[in-house]
């Protein structure tokens, strides 16, 4: 049930993105540079540590702990590589395209989606 939830949200923040890109936008811009930063590196973890844990209860558990794994990795990247550069890299980002800010959220709605297949 927590990863059905986790993944519905995924799903409609991808198509907040998807639908309007401006509003995707606003809703990264809104936090400052130290909440996103912490934001980044815990909702790696949670997410990894959640697929990790409930593995076993999943579809595809094998598939999970890769994702898990991949999921604590790139919350120990985004420690290492910092808050100045997570927020150029953010920002670089946000100035791209409508185009590939949708593309973007259509793999954060497909995550999502996978997720609540996976749970259910």
């Amino acid at each position: 049930m927590i990863i059905a939830v986790l993944g519905a949200l995924i799903v409609l923040l991808g198509l907040v993105g998807l639908i309007q890109p401006d509003r995707f936008r606003s809703m990264f811009t809104s936090l400052d540079s130290q909440m996103r930063f912490v934001l980044a590196i815990v909702t790696r973890l949670i997410i990894g540590g959640l697929l990790w844990w409930l593995a076993d209860e999943l579809r595809h558990p094998q598939v999970m702990r890769i994702l898990a794994a991949i999921a604590v990795l790139a919350a120990v990247v985004v420690l290492f590589m910092g808050r100045e550069r997570l927020d150029r890299l953010i920002g670089w980002w946000l100035t791209r395209s409508d185009g590939l800010l949708r593309v973007s959220a259509l793999f954060a709605a497909a995550f999502g989606a996978f997720l609540v297949y996976a749970a259910t």
